[in-house]
């Protein structure tokens, strides 16, 4: 488990994934003036409408990454972006107009920048970007976005960015899919509504009553693991959520955001060893096959002492 600081563990989803990975590598290159961020509340956490096209909206987010952040055209902004856009990464403002410069400046700071998008997960208004981005010779760079869509465009964003190591526990990279037989882009409604009972009922009980037999019940032995810091298997998970919960009791995990589509579940929260902690964005992605957790991605991020923006990363 990965979030950074002296106890943290399990998990780790620019104005967007290519933009964050820039900006994570090139501190400063906001315009905006910092401020200090709201705490976030459990109460702000959104939730996906079931009501929303989900398929409509994987659509025009992949077709806006791919035009806007791997093709670098920053004149396609005003055809996918809405004017109130709201942004939840501290280091950018509200409105497309900061965003515009971030990708204006793409092609001169990072030139060899290269992002490939690993997996997808769209759940009603919500569109999770799991990416790998590569701007040699620094390192990879481990992405999460959610991007919520309303009326037609992108109306607001999360982010989660983490410097991929070149060598993990497992010796797994954080992006490969490793179970079998490979994801299908064919889900059907009764296997999302199973993998989102099924990982809301592993987090709950796990992060909320603190039962580590929820590991037992909910994830496989032979679970695939993709956090740096962790074997595979579902003792090492185990072991390491033992630890959290004897080093650091006062440990939660609020505000979490579900989106989860077929096999694959994503949450994204806010973990603090302690009521004053700043934290860790987190992101855990997890493949359901035959009730249980067969592989496990996290993307963690620290919470800074200012954002650009009012909202919160959360």
């Amino acid at each position: 488990m990965t979030h950074s600081g002296q106890h943290h563990r399990p998990g780790r989803v620019v104005a967007f994934a290519a933009a964050s990975a820039l900006l994570l590598l090139t501190a400063g290159a906001c315009s905006s003036a910092p401020r200090n961020p709201p705490a976030a509340t459990a109460s702000t956490a959104p939730r996906p409408s079931g009501d929303s096209p989900t398929a409509e909206h994987k659509a025009l987010v992949t077709t806006f990454y791919d035009q806007v952040l791997i093709k670098v055209n920053p004149d396609a902004i005003d055809e996918y972006v809405g004017p109130t856009y709201r942004q939840h990464n501290p280091t950018v403002a509200d409105g497309p107009d900061d965003f515009r410069r971030l990708v204006t400046g793409l092609k001169a700071n990072a030139p060899n920048r290269h992002n490939t998008v690993q997996r997808v997960i769209a759940q009603g208004d919500f569109v999770l970007l799991h990416t790998r981005s590569q701007n040699p010779p620094g390192p990879d760079v481990a992405l999460t976005d959610i991007f919520r869509v309303t009326d037609g465009k992108v109306s607001e964003h999360w982010d989660t960015i983490q410097p991929a190591p070149a060598k993990t526990a497992s010796g797994s990279d954080m992006f490969a899919t490793l179970s079998q037989p490979p994801v299908s882009d064919s889900q059907s409604a009764s296997s999302t509504a199973s993998t989102e009972r099924l990982v809301r009922s592993y987090f709950t009980s796990l992060n909320t009553n603190k039962d580590l037999t929820a590991i037992d019940r909910y994830v496989a032995s032979s679970l695939y693991e993709h956090d740096p810091k962790l074997a595979s298997g579902s003792a090492a998970l185990k072991s390491a959520y033992a630890s959290r919960f004897t080093e650091v009791p006062q440990s939660s995990a609020s505000s979490p955001l579900f989106i989860t589509e077929g096999e694959l579940a994503a949450v994204r929260y806010h973990y603090q060893s302690h009521a004053a902690d700043r934290g860790q964005a987190v992101t855990e992605i997890f493949r359901v096959q035959d009730g249980k957790i067969v592989e496990r991605w996290t993307v963690s991020q620290p919470v800074p002492a200012q954002s650009a923006n009012s909202n919160t990363m959360f």
